[in-house]
């Protein structure tokens, strides 16, 4: 019996120690491996939405559009041995929401499936969930590679509250099984071979039966053989292994052990020992401690295996993450195992701080899209997105604004705004752009708005490519030029009227010039005949009618801005006044009402030319008003300010109003863009010259102002007049002098022209003076030279062959400063004769003048 027992003994405890301790502890290590995998694997998938359902609360996705971003990172996901691992997702009702492989079950309800066995997993899921938020399920399921394969799976499913959902993944219980199949295979070959050794001891024990000793002896060999072998599977383990009493000794530590931490049993004999070199940092070796003691004190009242995952300290300095699992062999013997899980958190920490650094990308890429998107929407130029077959993927907002179209509307469509006019050349360039990827600049177009209206645009258009360098699409800027159109249709009537202007202006000059050899041969025969002369009243005839068309070149310089004849402070409301008087008594179907500001600025003006422009106003107005009507006349002060918006540039001045305002039949379109041409007239022919409101505007724009006109058809017209304020007070009358006086001392005259020359000549010298006369202004200057002491005044043209007016007053003025020029023109008092009046001339007179004028001008200059 001495030498059977210890045998015995010996393949009890290998037993138990294979089957009670090292399969149960190798097992149990690989599933709780797995299930901590597995845990991690769906908060990973939990992150993932929850991150999503924070941009929905924050109003950057909806909450369908963040369900279909999950469904798809999730979908992807792969993991586990050969990547056959997976998720899927259901909700709460078990509908089948998501499932990479079994696709015919996405969209089912599952809630009443069973497995071979008979299990409603579905069902153990939600309950699972219901109660614990989250948990392990385990049954039975298909091979991934193998449908018709069924195996045991353990899978971890936890819900998602915000969307009622379930996130699930799972393990087949076969890969532990094949793991524990192998161990266990080795196992048994060992205990095969200890159970035969014995055996044979055994037998060799019962026949020899009389060598007592030699069969103990041949036991002790056989139980220190079976020893061995016992230690080297310790000593081979992929684990740490300690073995302590009670007291707190180290029995046992195997070679893994040391090649983790780098202590032998001589270093660490005791745990006290073990915990002050594992732990160095005192706080956390009393954590430790605390927790060391309460699971053994468990485990000695429990049984069972307790897990912990503690930082060590090893005894090259260096750190590493250990999982204890802390196992009651005996009454008074634990057993300690130590596996090496460093990299495994390493790779989890790394996981955790990926995932971070994706969700700071992802936040970074959102706040570009939305910078990106902020730039585009703030564009004050409609901006489209086209894909390659031509249908729009985006609008800007001031797309919508201009054309009407919302984003939604067109999104994904061909947007309808392309005319018939327009649809040949717009494809030409669309192709241009889309094959060839040339871009197209401001192409002037036409587009129909979503109510069908006309707006002129400038279209510049580009590929865009993708980020693979492939084209992609078409990026459209579209501005709204019908503005500018409007401008450059505004510019060209100025410079057209500008141009019309300085022809009719020469044209007055020439025509005034012979209108002057008309009037002073009439003044002169009007001098040498009497009243009851048969001739007398022909002569006066003639006469009137150079006046008349004197007139009518005085509209046409009007026009040409060449209408001032003797510029002063003036106040518009005395014209006001006056006009308004004359014209109430004489058109007496009008009603004339005035609303006069009492302290209105003066104007620098000339007061004739005022009064022409507000006459004839007035009288567009009773034209306008052939029933009779109302006549509304204002005057106020305005600054520059009030007059933003107008299609002129105003200069920042304080401006004075005149506002004319009828109630008659209006004007269309078409007409307010012509009234200011000359020779326009709504009139029959013979009945008006076109010339009225030619020579307001220009009158108004020689004046340094400007005219705005308000009308629509069967409503009435308003004129609006801006004047620049003067700050010079208003002018007091000149006094009266006699324009009958005869006429004593010499005068120089110089003009080029034969006809007024001649007659000048005689005219002057019928008025008494002595008259010395320069054809050019290189004579006069001679002349005045020689005889400055005797000139008392020069009548000097404005324009003469060779120097010009201006150039022969500087030279007479370095002569004598004191030299009294009159200047003589068939031009009115233009800019370049204002100057002249300005450094000392001391009078203007206008071709052609009547004798009286010329006597009355002479004599104010030569007056004492």
């Amino acid at each position: 019996m001495r030498a059977v027992t210890p045998p015995l003994l010996s393949i009890l405890l290998f037993g138990l120690a294979i089957w009670f301790f090292f399969l149960p502890s190798f097992k149990t290590h690989i599933l709780n491996d797995r299930r901590d995998m597995l845990s991690q694997m769906t908060q990973i998938c939990w992150d993932i939405m929850d991150d999503l359902e924070t941009q929905v609360k924050n109003h950057q996705l909806t909450r369908k559009e963040a369900q279909a971003r999950a469904i798809r990172e999730i979908k992807a996901i792969r993991y586990g041995p050969g990547l056959k691992d997976y998720f899927w997702i259901n909700d709460m009702s078990g509908l089948m929401i998501m499932h990479p492989y079994r696709k015919n079950l996405v969209g089912q309800n599952i809630i009443n499936m069973v497995d071979q066995n008979g299990k409603y997993f579905m069902r153990e899921f939600l309950r699972v969930v219901k109660t614990s938020g989250q948990g392990f399920v385990d049954y039975l399921w298909q091979w991934q590679d193998d449908p018709a394969r069924i195996v045991p799976k353990l899978s971890h499913v936890r819900g998602f509250k915000p969307w009622g959902w379930i996130i699930g993944t799972g393990m087949y219980l076969e890969d532990v099984s094949e793991k524990m199949a192998g161990m266990t295979r080795k196992l048994n070959i060992v205990f095969l071979g200890i159970l035969v050794l014995i055996g044979l001891l055994l037998f060799y024990n019962i026949r020899q039966t009389l060598a007592v000793e030699n069969e103990r002896d041949e036991a002790e060999e056989a139980l220190r053989e079976s020893e061995s072998r016992f230690r080297k599977l310790a000593e081979t383990a992929p684990f740490g292994l300690t073995i302590s009493d009670t007291e707190g000794e180290f029995e046992y530590i195997n070679p893994r052990f040391t090649e983790i931490v780098g202590y032998t049993l001589k270093d660490v004999p005791d745990k006290k020992t073990w915990f002050e070199k594992a732990y160095p940092d005192l706080d956390y070796r009393k954590k430790v401690m605390q927790t060391w003691t309460r699971d053994s004190n468990d485990l000695q009242l429990k049984g069972g295996v307790s897990e912990r995952i503690f930082q060590v300290t090893c005894k090259d300095g260096s750190h590493k993450t250990i999982r204890f699992r802390n196992v009651s062999i005996a009454k008074h013997k634990q057993s300690l195992t130590y596996e090496d899980i460093t990299i495994q958190e390493e790779a989890r920490q790394k996981l955790l701080e990926n995932q971070k650094k994706y969700k700071l990308l992802y936040k970074k890429s959102k706040m570009e899209e939305h910078l990106y998107r902020s730039l585009i929407e703030s564009s004050a130029d409609a901006i489209i997105i086209y894909d390659l077959e031509g249908k729009a993927q985006y609008v800007s907002p001031t797309f919508t604004e201009i054309f009407g179209w919302s984003e939604n509307e067109v999104l994904s469509r061909r947007i309808p705004f392309v005319p018939d006019s327009e649809k040949s050349e717009t494809t030409r360039i669309i192709e241009c752009v889309v094959s060839e990827g040339v871009p197209c600049r401001n192409f002037e177009t036409k587009r129909l708005t979503k109510d069908g209206d006309i707006v002129e645009v400038s279209i510049s258009a580009s590929r865009y490519n993708d980020y693979k360098g492939n084209p992609a699409g078409m990026l459209v800027i579209i501005r709204d030029i019908a503005e500018k159109k409007k401008l450059e249709a505004q510019l060209q009537q100025a410079q057209k009227m500008e141009a019309i202007g300085t022809l009719a202006g020469g044209i007055a000059h020439d025509f005034n010039n012979l209108l002057m050899g008309i009037q002073g041969n009439t003044s002169l025969m009007l001098m040498q005949v009497e009243e009851d002369h048969p001739f007398y009243e022909k002569l006066k005839s003639i006469e009137d009618q150079v006046q008349s068309g004197s007139k009518l070149t005085g509209q046409l310089l009007g026009y040409a801005r060449q209408g001032r004849y003797e510029v002063k402070p003036i106040n518009i409301n005395d014209i006001v006044k006056e006009t308004a008087d004359t014209f109430g008594r004489t058109k007496k179907e009008i009603t004339v009402h005035m609303k006069l500001d009492q302290n209105l600025h003066g104007i620098n003006a000339d007061r004739t030319q005022i009064e022409q422009v507000l006459l004839n106003l007035c009288v567009n107005a009773w034209q306008a008003m052939p029933g009779g009507g109302d006549l509304f006349l204002e005057t106020r002060n305005v600054s520059y300010e009030e007059m933003n918006g107008k299609v002129y540039k105003v200069k920042q001045r304080d401006y004075v109003l005149l506002s004319v305002r009828d109630t008659g039949v209006g004007m269309d379109p078409e007409i307010v863009d012509k009234i200011f041409d000359p020779f326009f007239t709504t009139k029959d022919m013979g009945h008006g010259t076109g010339l009225g409101l030619a020579s307001v505007y220009g009158i108004i724009k020689g004046h340094g102002g400007y005219v705005d006109v308000e009308t629509k058809k069967g409503k009435g017209s308003t004129f609006r007049i801006y004047f620049p304020a003067s700050s010079r007070g208003v002018a007091a009358e000149k006094e009266v002098i006699d324009s009958n006086a005869q006429g004593i001392g010499t005068i120089l005259l110089v003009d080029d022209e034969e006809t007024v020359a001649t007659v000048a000549l005689e005219l002057l010298e019928a008025l008494g003076y002595t008259v010395l006369l320069a054809r050019d202004g290189e004579s006069a200057i001679n002349l005045y030279e020689q005889n400055k002491n005797d000139i008392d005044l020069v009548l000097l043209d404005m324009v003469l062959p060779g120097m010009d007016g201006g150039e022969i007053f500087n030279a007479l003025k370095k002569i004598n400063p004191e030299v009294r020029v009159l200047l003589s023109s068939g031009y009115s008092l233009t800019g370049q004769a204002q100057e002249i009046l300005d450094r000392g001339c001391k009078g203007f007179i206008q071709k052609p003048y009547r004798v009286t004028a010329l006597t009355k001008a002479i004599n104010e200059i030569l007056a004492p």
